[in-house]
């Protein structure tokens, strides 16, 4: 991974005022950004970013620029994620470090299957969680079918986002998680129709069950 020159992503919608955080009402609202995707065939990520950030402050769409900087694999270097580290937002910590973990973890099964030493092009330093992680991802690797290998692997990170978000209700990490989540949907409605459906209707289910007792009819 090579060093880019510019790793921090851009700011965005310099002109937007300045909003008060008022993210109960935002994240009640989530469902309602959600298109039938059954009955238009797509999912728009980019639809449903841009009405999130209409009613966020400046700073959270800082947060939302971190998020979806990670799209643009050339920038994901050395200097990226020791800058994503450094982010007030804790979400935008563990989701890049969770990243960094992945591919790291690939390409330590890629050089072992290729008899090379890995260290050499392993990012950050390793921990325990990623020793701990590294037989569920190696089975995901071993995974023959590239569509079916992407799919577990994003999979594995739904569930992660869901393991970020548990216990928070309310603040900047369940808008962040949502965004995140539908990035993954987004993705597979444009490589498999049946995967991107499948993803749909589980994003709906988890974000609808998360506000239990919030009438969204």
């Amino acid at each position: 991974l090579r060093e880019h020159p510019y790793p921090v992503p851009p700011p965005r919608h310099p002109q937007t005022p300045i909003r008060m955080n008022n993210y109960h009402y935002i994240i009640a609202g989530l469902p309602d950004l959600l298109p039938d995707f059954t009955q238009s065939g797509h999912f728009s990520y980019s639809g449903i970013s841009e009405a999130v950030r209409e009613q966020l402050s400046p700073a959270d769409r800082r947060a939302v620029d971190w998020l979806e900087a990670g799209a643009d694999s050339s920038i994901l270097c050395g200097h990226f994620y020791r800058a994503a580290a450094r982010q007030r937002s804790r979400f935008i910590r563990c989701w890049y470090g969770l990243d960094r973990m992945i591919r790291n973890s690939q390409v330590r099964f890629l050089a072992s299957k290729e008899g090379i030493d890995p260290e050499k092009y392993i990012v950050g330093e390793t921990d325990s969680r990623d020793e701990e992680a590294w037989p569920v991802l190696q089975q995901i690797f071993r995974t023959e079918d590239l569509l079916e290998r992407e799919h577990a692997l994003d999979r594995y990170r739904w569930d992660r986002i869901t393991e970020l978000t548990t216990f928070h209700y309310f603040d900047m990490d369940v808008i962040l998680g949502f965004l995140a989540k539908a990035m993954i949907v987004g993705r597979w409605s444009s490589l498999d129709r049946d995967k991107g459906a499948e993803l749909f209707r589980r994003y709906v289910d988890e974000v609808r069950g998360t506000f239990k007792g919030v009438d969204f009819n």
